[in-house]
């Protein structure tokens, strides 16, 4: 993973070298040419969204961005409980868990209006996340009691690539609006998940748990999933899809 990122922010560096010297010789190159903006879309669900753009040609900038949101409370659970199965159990596993997010995306894009980071572009993106999840919670029945409970956590990443659309404007002199209207990525994932017991569990208890892990019904991929004396472990691994949409306003300097 390291050799994608260091081989992605070479190329990057490589693209903003060669064209800014391309811009530095134009004598039509605006002289605002550094955006920083802020998604005000994604702050509705506690995802804070930054930007850097540097505008290298008429045509052509730059991006680089970060997303996260703090460690909490599961967003959406109540739609994400829609997604896994009847059972009330699991059902029930996401009622406590935390998770934490982040993203980089760098892009490169491509101005087909007026140029000069604005009007209508495509951008060509990369998009590396993790996801950092926990006290995911296991019922299962035990010797000591009708039923003991296990917390699990652990992180997911995915990588992808995509191409967004979009279009940013000029609101005043210095402040911009940037419109992504479409940006489908598509990529893989992979997570490794494990929920340690504060006793060792007996061989009953064990099959217990793992019928509790037999019966994860989530729409991520492929998920392995073993129960073991001191706990169990969980790894998910398959694609990983979405779109990114929303409006950001930003300060041009």
């Amino acid at each position: 993973m390291k050799k994608v990122l260091l081989s992605i922010t070479f190329v990057f560096c490589s693209v903003f070298i060669g064209f800014s010297q391309t811009a530095d010789s134009n004598d039509d190159f605006m002289t605002k040419n550094n955006n920083v903006k802020i998604s005000l879309t994604s702050l509705a669900f506690k995802n804070v969204q930054f930007q850097y753009e540097r505008i290298l040609t008429k045509r052509i900038g730059v991006v680089v961005g970060y997303s996260f949101i703090s460690k909490g409370s599961v967003p959406f659970k109540s739609q994400i409980n829609d997604l896994v199965s009847d059972d009330p159990d699991t059902k029930d596993m996401f009622n406590n868990a935390q998770l934490g997010y982040s993203a980089i995306t760098p892009e490169v894009r491509f101005y087909l209006g007026k140029g000069y980071g604005k009007g209508f572009y495509i951008a060509p993106f990369y998009r590396h996340l993790k996801y950092d999840i926990s006290d995911v919670n296991f019922t299962f029945s035990s010797d000591l009691g009708p039923q003991e409970d296990i917390d699990m956590g652990g992180k997911l990443t995915a990588n992808t690539f995509g191409l967004q659309f979009g279009a940013q404007f000029n609101l005043g002199k210095n402040i911009i609006l940037d419109w992504w209207i479409a940006g489908p990525h598509y990529g893989t994932s992979k997570g490794d998940f494990a929920g340690v017991t504060d006793r060792t569990l007996t061989p009953f208890e064990q099959a217990e748990l793992q019928k509790e892990l037999d019966n994860i019904d989530l729409p991520i991929g492929d998920i392995e999933a073993k129960a073991n004396a001191n706990g169990a472990t969980i790894k998910i691994s398959g694609p990983w899809a979405g779109i990114r949409s929303g409006l950001s306003l930003g300060y041009r300097f």
